[in-house]
């Protein structure tokens, strides 16, 4: 292994722990909202907690702005930072160089030919890694002039970011609007794909990030459940 290939080994691997870090706020920050929000009317009704939880969806909320506008962020070449964008030039700008430890879940991914997936040799992975690459091309982006929904959803969620969440502009916050739910939640299993899919390929160990996730979720319904708190209908599973 040359000092080149290493290098980028080790740039990649530091910017797949930058990703995993932001899916994991993201995801956290995601299923404590959807439980809070599921045991809203007994919080409500009850009064245990009410001032204590209403604050703390507040400071989920922020985080979770923050951490998918970071995810997404564009490369830039003055401040890398640790987005997928810059997980994408980098493998772009070391595409000869980069090795694939883990071919079977990218060429899924890709929905390659079990041909291509049966060569193990850097021309072969040269050309996975460059499929890899145009593919991210095509995720979602900021931009205001697309049609495309999770483009749309991105764009209204940086606005929320830099207009009210990482700065406090004397703007009118009636006019900020936040992507629905859905499109949050598909911006984030997105991410988290890709997070995964890049650990397993490029580096020695995967990621566990919607199950890291959920023990937090769970860890949360059962101290609402101890303080007599429930939600009406079935007994369910987090």
């Amino acid at each position: 292994m040359n000092e080149a290939h290493s290098r980028a080994e080790t740039i990649l691997a530091d910017i797949c722990r930058g990703l995993a870090g932001d899916v994991y706020l993201a995801e956290v920050a995601r299923r404590l909202l959807e439980e809070l929000d599921l045991f809203g009317e007994a919080i409500n009704r009850k009064g245990t907690g009410k001032h204590f939880f209403a604050n703390l969806q507040m400071i989920l909320q922020h985080e979770l702005v923050l951490s998918v506008c970071r995810l997404y962020e564009p490369y830039v070449s003055r401040n890398p930072g640790r987005s997928i964008p810059t997980a994408a030039h980098h493998i772009d700008a070391h595409v000869t160089s980069l090795r694939i430890t883990g071919r079977e879940r990218l060429g899924k991914f890709l929905g390659c030919s079990a041909t291509i997936l049966q060569a193990s040799n850097l021309a072969a992975d040269e050309k996975l890694s460059k499929r890899f690459v145009q593919h991210l091309a095509d995720l979602p982006k900021a931009n205001p002039d697309s049609s495309r929904p999770l483009d749309q959803a991105l764009t209204l969620l940086k606005t929320v970011r830099d207009k009210a969440v990482a700065h406090h502009e004397r703007i009118d916050s009636s006019l900020l609007r936040v992507p629905g739910w859905a499109r949050l939640a598909e911006l984030i299993d997105i991410a988290r794909e890709v997070t995964e899919i890049l650990a397993d390929s490029y580096s020695e160990g995967g990621y566990y990030l919607k199950d890291d996730a959920n023990r937090a979720a769970r860890s949360l319904v059962g101290l609402l459940e101890r303080a007599g708190l429930s939600v009406p209908g079935e007994p369910r599973s987090v």
